[in-house]
């Protein structure tokens, strides 16, 4: 979404999402993680009434952000140490998990049981849970953090924390230590798979807590559009088009044991036709995943609900006097014709070559019409 400000802008949005709830049967969500706004009075909780039941959350790498405004600078040497030590007075793994992970490892390296292995940061996210400390214990541990690097100072005597800036960021996010604790009775961790070391199976966990993937999907928006400037028709297509790709590819990874499938296409009106195609043909698809467009629920999205708020209009595309979309003296482009009209006029050049080329093999389940 585009929006003139946040709060009070993004109530229709809210309520878009609300009805697709509704209309879809579901269950609301449980938890919902935002980077302000958190406390049970703020509008993050307010916008979603229908939801009783919703936990409103602090994204706690937004918190850590926070202190990080009260370092001099990232560069320093003991700033890694530093936010390692506020992760641990945050979070602890279950024991378990990495009880688990330290037996494959030792297995592997044919080590004895009182060997001491090194677990990465990497190996404990992916085969291990980790969860909150609680409110209490939670601001203790961070007290004793700063207490501990209030006065350090790397090779150069350069103090690694500005101690006005990070004493006023503990006196605001003190009252947020209850807004970053797990919800009760809510499971963040989903199991995605198995891998097999030194004899020992570990679980691979998908992890639901905080905004990271919301994070990477920023990152990528940027991508969307290129160059430095653009239409709002122009932005608003770039838009649409990243947000098909990225929505297709995401669910395309969310499928337990799901990979790369062997076609990818992105134009929905690409698969359209081979899926009328192949059922018309062979009495089957081609693509297993092909999902039907879905019917237009009159929610905006991008450029036209920032228009929405200030009163403007999406401009069109094209030349209002070149309708049909030709110029003067240049004739028509009739499609994909000779022959091949059940593969339909795409307009788009290659299409109907692709499209042959996909159904000039049946698949192996399928059985090709017999000749009349």
């Amino acid at each position: 979404m585009l929006t003139e400000a946040e709060g009070d802008g993004l109530t229709q949005m809210a309520e878009g999402l609300v009805q697709r709830y509704r209309e879809a049967g579901r269950a609301p969500p449980k938890v919902l993680y935002v980077d302000r706004d958190c406390c049970a009075a703020g509008a993050a909780a307010g916008m979603y009434l229908e939801w009783p039941e919703l936990v409103v959350r602090l994204d706690i790498w937004h918190l850590t952000c926070r202190f990080a405004r009260g370092v001099s600078m990232d560069s320093h040497l003991l700033y890694g140490p530093f936010m390692s030590r506020l992760s641990f007075a945050i979070f602890e793994w279950d024991h378990a998990d990495v009880e688990l992970l330290t037996l494959a490892k030792r297995r592997e390296a044919n080590l004895g049981a009182t060997a001491q292995i090194q677990l990465s940061n990497a190996e404990l996210l992916c085969h291990c849970r980790r969860r909150t400390r609680g409110a209490a214990e939670t601001q203790r541990l961070i007290q004793e953090a700063l207490d501990a690097f209030w006065e350090a100072k790397d090779n150069l005597g350069v103090a690694l924390i500005d101690q006005e800036l990070m004493a006023q960021q503990w006196r605001l996010q003190r009252r947020h230590m209850g807004c970053i604790q797990d919800p009760p009775g809510v499971d963040l961790y989903t199991k995605t798979g198995e891998i097999t070391r030194g004899g020992v199976k570990l679980p691979v966990y998908r992890c639901a807590r905080g905004s990271t993937s919301l994070e990477s999907f920023h990152l990528h928006l940027c991508r969307f559009i290129p160059g430095t400037s653009a239409s709002d028709v122009h932005f608003q297509m770039y838009l649409l088009e990243g947000l098909v790709r990225w929505n297709e590819n995401r669910a395309r990874a969310a499928v337990v044991g799901g990979g790369l499938e062997a076609t990818r296409c992105y134009s929905s009106d690409l698969q359209h036709n081979l899926e009328l195609a192949t059922q018309r043909l062979y009495g089957c698809t081609l693509v297993e995943s092909y999902t039907r467009p879905s019917e237009y629920t009159g929610e905006l999205i991008g450029v036209e609900y920032l228009y929405s708020q200030s009163g403007a209009t999406l401009g069109e595309l094209g030349d209002p006097d070149a309708a049909d979309g030709t110029e003067e003296g240049q004739e028509e482009d009739e499609g994909f014709h000779d022959g091949h009209e059940l593969l339909g006029d795409l307009g788009v050049p290659g299409y109907a070559e692709a499209l042959q080329q996909l159904l000039r093999q049946p698949p192996a389940s399928a059985t090709p019409p017999e000749e009349e």
